[in-house]
């Protein structure tokens, strides 16, 4: 049975009255303007007056979404879809928190939106994303398609508890689990199979128009998530007189990582493919939280997906989808999947990587943005890392002795 730690998808800071007093002030007045301009150029001034927003949270993004619920339509009026009910997506104003320049971020609203350059590549190439309804550079507002409230996490949290429609009563365990991830690895599939035949032909899905096909996940990215971690969950959390004396010693390993990683086959990567990034609308799972898409090593994804730090899975589970998707991912023509073992090794390299960077980012969401709803989900990170080394052994068995000795939370 997996474990599963509960938080929904949007955490609101603001109810849904359009005088929320929550929004009193400057930056969330601000905010809300450059919403309603947004719908009165797509809508007009009466919808937009009337509208009913709700500013919800972006989890440790600083986008912000809010949710929107249009006025009945007169008959001059057309709604994309014929629904009442759309999502604004904003850049915060001017003055971003500490730290928010991370080498990954989006572009600003200057240099267009990659939401909407990927999400017109990720629509070509066959994948379901929500649509782009209007796009307003200058304020810095998407309108999009509202998905809903059912996340994958809802959805696997009602596998897990027995109430998933269609199955059985009784305990389900990792089966009825399993089936959903076997859904959304096929997602995974679909986007590998169809970035292999862009990267032969960048005129499949127009891809020579995607601006993640330009971005890749360097060593000095990769290299900075892992001091991210360092600064943060380290220096940060531990206090430096803690963490001095392992300096050198965490240095050698995460260099090698580092190069590990880049020496594995590239392909494009959602970067933040987990459950609270896919949701599901009339039976069909969609991606959101794309707009990072970048190259990355193959497994990115993967780990992202089944290493995910909101909800845990049983390593037999792990194991099973993990081959679920090399048998799969050989037959669409995936290369990397005629080694099993290989995909096993990157799989654990890229979870010390990628857990690392998210146990970090947990600390520093917390002291710089005063988020602390994802603290509980730092010690479930780094268990990933203490597990992803013990099958490593004894590659990087430095490092995890290193992790031992000054990572609290590798003893608990």
């Amino acid at each position: 049975m997996p474990r599963l730690l509960r938080k929904s998808f949007f955490a609101p800071v603001a109810d849904a009255s359009p005088a929320s007093s929550t929004d009193s002030a400057t930056t969330g007045n601000a905010m809300r303007e450059r919403v309603q301009g947004a719908l009165e150029d797509r809508f007009g001034e009466r919808v937009a007056r009337e509208a009913t927003l709700d500013r919800q949270g972006g989890h440790a993004s600083l986008r912000i979404y809010w949710r929107i619920e249009l006025p009945p339509p007169r008959r001059e009026t057309i709604y994309p879809r014929g629904e009442r009910v759309v999502r604004a997506l904003a850049l915060p104003a001017p003055g971003l928190p500490k730290g928010a320049d991370e080498p990954l971020a989006p572009r600003d609203a200057a240099d267009g939106w990659p939401f909407v350059n990927v999400q017109r590549y990720l629509r070509r190439i066959g994948l379901p994303v929500p649509d782009v309804d209007h796009v307003d550079i200058g304020r810095g507002v998407l309108l999009i398609e509202d998905l809903g409230d059912e996340t994958f996490e809802d959805a696997v949290l009602a596998a897990a508890s027995g109430q998933a429609g269609g199955d059985p009563p009784g305990p389900l365990g990792s089966a009825a689990v399993a089936r959903l991830y076997r859904r959304a690895l096929d997602l995974v599939i679909a986007l590998h199979r169809a970035a292999r035949r862009s990267d032969a032909d960048p005129t499949s899905g127009a891809a020579g128009e995607c601006v993640a096909f330009d971005r890749a996940f360097d060593r000095e990215a990769l290299r900075w998530e892992l001091d991210h971690y360092r600064e943060w969950g380290l220096h940060a959390r531990l206090g430096s007189n803690a963490v001095a004396p392992h300096e050198e010693a965490l240095s050698a390993p995460f260099d090698r990582l580092t190069g590990a990683l880049l020496d594995l086959p590239q392909t494009l990567a959602l970067k933040d493919l987990q459950s609270r990034n896919l949701m599901r609308k009339h039976g069909r799972w969609h991606l959101i939280d794309f707009q990072d898409a970048l190259r990355a090593p193959f497994v990115y994804d993967l780990v992202a997906l089944l290493r995910d730090s909101y909800v845990v899975l049983e390593d037999e589970l792990v194991g099973e989808l993990l081959g679920y998707y090399v048998e799969e991912g050989a037959r669409a023509g995936l290369p990397w999947c005629d080694d099993p073992e290989r995909v096993k090794r990157a799989f654990h390299l890229q979870t010390v990587q990628r857990k690392l960077k998210d146990a970090g980012r947990f600390i520093f969401v917390e002291r710089e943005q005063g988020k602390n709803e994802f603290l509980p989900y730092y010690a479930p990170s780094v268990g990933y890392v203490q597990r992803a080394l013990d099958a490593l052994a004894p590659e990087f068995a430095d490092l995890r002795e290193t992790l031992d000795a000054v990572e609290p939370a590798f003893a608990s």
